[in-house]
């Protein structure tokens, strides 16, 4: 099974084409359209098997399926958390697509990586998270962002990943450290010499066989995120 994830930039409904390119069975998509606001027959097409969530129906997450797999969205509260999306997927494994989007006034870098954590912690007893399953999206998280209270925070949140025996797949293969990565995701204005690596795919270190991190010149024509593309 093919799964994709991208931050579109807003306008996904425009530029879904593009990644459609790549075939996969899944494709795990932030600041993407609510299908039903859209007056596309090609963009319903696609999202005929769907979830999605958002305040702004212009840019939220969504996780689209072809007709063949099974998505079942898991009832957790987010308890104010955004943006999350928890589904079981051919009653096999867990899935939960992230656009980490912190409701607060001022700064969001160093509450980024907490999200993630809070999440995990109020559903961690749930069943829910286990070694199985698979995390990914836009984290918005770097170690290299902005001062020492993120990176502590992304750390802190992978420790805590880590308790159900998930790591940082991309990291995991390449045997690279976080913030020295040869790979990046996400290029500030679109810029290749602004770097990061926000996006990530966290799984056990046995589910993925193989993930992709394409050449970002193509992808800067699109969006200022690159995607992560894998197979499990």
């Amino acid at each position: 099974m093919k799964i994709i994830t991208w931050n579109s930039n807003g306008y996904f409904s425009e530029r879904f084409p593009a990644i459609l390119e790549e075939d996969a069975d899944i494709y795990v998509i932030q600041e993407c359209q609510n299908p039903p606001i859209i007056d596309s027959e090609e963009y319903n097409e696609f999202a005929s098997n769907y979830y999605w969530v958002g305040q702004n129906q212009y840019y939220g997450l969504g996780i689209f399926a072809k007709d063949n797999v099974k998505l079942e969205l898991i009832d957790l509260d987010d308890k104010g958390l955004r943006y999350f999306i928890p589904v079981r997927v051919n009653d096999d494994f867990n899935l939960l697509g992230i656009w980490t989007n912190p409701n607060i006034e001022g700064s969001k870098v160093i509450h980024y990586p907490k999200e993630i954590t809070k999440y995990y912690e109020e559903h961690k007893d749930s069943g829910f998270f286990n070694e199985d399953m698979i995390i990914c999206g836009d984290f918005n998280c770097d170690v290299r962002l902005v001062n020492k209270t993120h990176g502590k925070n992304v750390y802190e949140m992978m420790d805590k990943l880590s308790e159900v025996g998930l790591v940082d797949v991309y990291h995991y293969l390449n045997d690279e450290t976080q913030g020295e990565e040869t790979k990046s995701t996400f290029f500030m204005n679109r810029n290749l010499s602004k770097p990061f690596h926000l996006d990530h795919v966290f799984a056990s270190p046995s589910t993925v066989k193989d993930l992709q991190i394409p050449n970002p010149e193509y992808w800067m024509t699109l969006s200022d995120h690159v995607p992560i593309i894998f197979e499990i």
